[in-house]
């Protein structure tokens, strides 16, 4: 099985205590099994970015170009054809029930789907209408 990592999960990592359960969670998977979308890389170099000038932010910057990008360099799933394809028809089904989905949810559900991943994340609330594999480390 392989598994993307919703960007929730990533940031649990660098908290100074990060939940033993994710941690527990993580270590118990294969290396070669772990993913992220490259929907998730945006999300947090864009919450780096808006972080005030400071140690915090000069330390996460190195974090995610040091330890991050390189861990994932060869498995950052990119939006292509595929996963747009699968993210109109998602959209569509989502907006007609009228349970529409913020855009970053939708694509990195539609990922998930094109490309027959489970997401790793805390926020399977958000994700609850759509029909993906999803476990939540944190419980």
């Amino acid at each position: 099985m392989k598994y993307i990592l919703d960007t929730n999960v990533i940031s649990e990592l660098t908290k100074t205590n990060p939940n033993p359960k994710v941690l527990d969670f993580l270590n118990s998977l294969a290396e070669e099994d772990i993913y992220l979308s490259s929907i998730t890389i945006g999300e947090i170099y864009f919450g780096i970015q808006k972080l005030p000038h400071g140690k915090k932010k000069e330390k996460l910057l190195a974090w995610i170009e040091n330890k991050l990008l390189p861990r994932f360099h060869h498995k950052v799933i990119s939006i292509d054809t595929d996963v747009m394809l699968q993210w109109a028809i998602l959209t569509n089904e989502l907006k007609t029930k009228g349970m529409p989905l913020p855009i970053m949810d939708s694509l990195i559900g539609a990922t998930c789907i094109a490309k027959n991943f489970t997401l790793i994340t805390r926020n399977a609330k958000d994700f609850q209408y759509i029909n993906l594999k999803m476990i939540n480390p944190f419980v």
